[in-house]
């Protein structure tokens, strides 16, 4: 029986998913397969170089180390400096140990949309540094607000467009349960609508009608996977974590905010570690 590891993205929001992770990892507790979206990209690499506190130390970084926010754009021009995140961080202000994630032999991917076919595209690297970090910004990549970014000659943005919870996916890849970590307190927080911004989407992406499209109709699938991750949880084939506050900014910066949803993720995972550890012991009975 294999248990897969899904994390959702959300950008700031994904300092929940952190606290949880480090509890886990405290306790030596590990997946034979993750998957990462977004921001649950960058939370699997730590997760799966067991990293303790590096996600939690980027994402809740002094401003003058911040990938985003008004001090980092006099320098960079960009709202989201994705390439500091993704090229500088690992080297320099929170290392990234490459080793330990290679020889891990846990199966890892990240969701990515292409923007040619307007679909989700999954992918793993265990070799090339830059290419794993590559793949990392691409997940990463907000629609309107970041590049497209290149890969084997096709163009990708946030993983969350095309797949932002990859259950699907996740039971495709041979998992019978299912550890998933929510970035948001429920139904009542919605991802972003970007069919709001139906004409700025239309104008920037003209030239990928599959994208637009995808963008167009992202909270249709993304209640669907809700519903089917609902049933699962009903059959005892998914395991839940959700943040029990009230959902910070995706781009917060207000340091004691962030660090509250961590201090929930953390909590939750070391109440619960108990029932999880037991419940991914239980058989499926058919």
């Amino acid at each position: 029986m294999k248990t897969g590891l899904i994390l959702e993205g959300g950008a700031v929001r994904g300092i929940f998913t952190a606290g949880v992770l480090d509890r886990l990892m405290e306790e030596g507790i590990n997946f034979p397969y993750v998957i990462g979206v977004s921001a649950g990209g960058g939370n699997a690499m730590s997760y799966v170089s067991c990293q303790v506190g590096r996600t939690c130390r980027m994402i809740n970084a002094p401003r003058n180390e911040s990938y985003y926010g008004f001090r980092q754009f006099l320098g960079s021009r960009k709202i989201i400096n994705l390439d500091k995140m993704a090229y500088e961080y690992p080297y320099k202000q929170f290392p990234f140990d490459f080793d330990t994630y290679y020889n891990s032999g846990i199966e890892t991917e990240y969701v990515c949309t292409c923007l040619e076919t307007g679909e989700a595209e999954y992918f793993s690297e265990y070799e090339d540094n830059e290419r794993l970090l590559t793949i990392a910004k691409a997940t990463c990549s907000v629609p309107m607000l970041c590049a497209p970014v290149e890969l084997d000659g096709k163009h990708y943005l946030d993983g969350s467009i095309a797949d932002s919870i990859p259950i699907e996916h996740a039971l495709e890849m041979g998992c019978d349960k299912l550890v998933i970590i929510l970035t948001k307190p429920g139904s009542a927080t919605p991802p972003t609508d970007y069919a709001k911004f139906k004409k700025v989407i239309n104008s920037m992406y003209k030239k990928y009608p599959n994208f637009v499209e995808a963008c167009m109709t992202r909270v249709e699938r993304y209640e669907k996977t809700v519903a089917l991750m609902n049933k699962l949880e009903e059959e005892g084939r998914a395991f839940v974590f959700r943040p029990s506050l009230p959902a910070i900014s995706k781009f917060e910066k207000n340091s004691d905010k962030i660090m509250e949803s961590y201090h929930d993720g953390y909590s939750q995972a070391d109440e619960k570690i108990l029932d999880l550890v037991e419940w991914t012991k239980t058989m499926l009975v058919s």
